[in-house]
């Protein structure tokens, strides 16, 4: 979802982007997106330099790169299954070294890390997460969490060594994209009629702001300053029924009116394990899942205000803005 949008603002400016791609991806879903934005989606489309390779081959990327001025890192493994976690470790951690070798190597002078805010410290009560809240290794993080962590100490590695990079830490990012994965799916299971809404809290913020933000702090006549720095990417803090709620008035569909407990969770998630074991397939809730259904968690996403005067879309009209997408698209 992201990758798409930051391809069609590329698009849009006119500057020469390539896209590493891997050699079996479908690309159906990019075009989709870049047509949900101009009525010349093909034309965008096709300035778009499409590469094979992959974040772990080093020499896919090293021929990638050739010519590059600019790194916008999006590529990552996202995975709650307990099943994918020494694999999501290797390849997030591993494909962001690469890139950072090989942006040091080529004296690539501007590289942007995606990272998010499952990177950072833990809530404290009364105080937003910002970013100098340090992360913190302990049984109750994700995996996706610590892979995230990992790669990130990539950057600020390459940082030490000469790499001249800013990296990004969104909340949950809210838009149209594959409805049937990541964020976008909250689109599909309210529009299929969702009972239930649990009592955490969080961090939401508009795909199109993330791209925005990203192109703005890489193309800042400020680079010297805004460089080597982190920047949470965060509009609004919301629970999860409050999300629910606006998802549901987009769509024009019933709100949520069951809560889900703890305990309802903790017998989902391990049910939810036990049918995935004997079925093979990925589980539809986990035990990270749960616990963050009900987690407590608000970031504070002023810094990038206060630094290049960035001004976030309001997190209603981004729901709404995706919402009549979905509809649009004959979901």
């Amino acid at each position: 979802m992201l990758g798409a949008h930051l391809l069609v603002d590329l698009a849009k400016t006119g500057v020469p982007v390539r896209a590493l791609r891997r050699k079996n991806s479908d690309l159906d879903i990019v075009r989709k997106i870049f047509s949900w934005y101009s009525d010349d989606s093909e034309r965008l489309f096709g300035m778009i330099e499409w590469v094979e390779g992959d974040v772990l081959d080093k020499i896919s990327l090293q021929t990638a790169l050739i010519g590059v001025d600019t790194i916008i890192h999006a590529a990552a493994k996202v995975s709650f299954d307990p099943r994918d976690h020494d694999t999501m470790l290797h390849e997030n951690e591993k494909g962001t070294a690469n890139l950072v070798d090989l942006a040091i190597e080529l004296k690539i002078p501007r590289f942007c890390q995606v990272s998010s805010v499952a990177a950072l410290g833990d809530y404290q009560t009364g105080v937003p997460v910002n970013e100098d809240f340090s992360w913190k290794n302990d049984r109750q993080r994700s995996a996706y969490s610590e892979s995230k962590f990992l790669s990130e100490m990539e950057v600020w590695r390459g940082i030490q060594e000469g790499l001249s990079a800013v990296i990004v830490n969104p909340s949950i990012i809210l838009g149209p994209g594959n409805w049937d994965s990541s964020s976008p799916r909250l689109f599909k299971t309210v529009g299929q009629g969702l009972k239930f809404y649990t009592t955490g809290i969080s961090g939401y913020v508009d795909v199109r702001d993330v791209s925005r933000a990203i192109l703005t702090l890489l193309q800042s006549k400020d680079w010297e300053t805004i460089k080597n720095q982190r920047y949470i990417l965060s509009a609004e803090n919301h629970t999860y029924q409050e999300i629910f709620d606006l998802i549901a008035v987009a769509l024009n569909r019933p709100k949520p009116t069951f809560r889900a407990t703890r305990l309802m969770l903790n017998l989902g998630w391990r049910v939810s394990r036990m049918i995935s074991l004997i079925t093979g397939g990925q589980p539809t809730l986990t035990k990270e899942t749960a616990r963050s259904a009900v987690k407590i968690s608000e970031f504070d996403g002023s810094k990038i205000t206060r630094t290049i005067g960035f001004e976030y879309t309001p997190i209603a009209v981004a729901i709404n803005d995706a919402g009549r997408i979905y509809l649009s698209s004959g979901k």
